[in-house]
């Protein structure tokens, strides 16, 4: 997992990612494919499958820290 610095937009009580930050380059989130959760423990745990440049990646998003990583793509 790779932390990353992320751009959301909020919508009532929904997330949407708009683009993130990797390793210095900018990446913009075209689609978002979906969205699951569950629990680590006490900690809810949410996973966004996006689409970026005709890439695939899977963003984890921790809401009691606030961040954000990079689990694979």
């Amino acid at each position: 997992m790779e932390k990353i610095k992320i751009l959301v937009q909020f919508d009532d009580t929904k997330v949407k990612p708009m683009l993130f930050v990797r390793a210095g380059r900018q990446y913009k989130i075209d689609k978002l494919t979906l969205v699951n959760h569950f629990r680590e423990g006490d900690q809810r745990i949410f996973h966004f499958h996006i689409v970026s440049g005709g890439n695939y990646f899977q963003l984890r998003f921790e809401p009691e820290t606030l961040r954000w990583f990079l689990v694979e793509n």
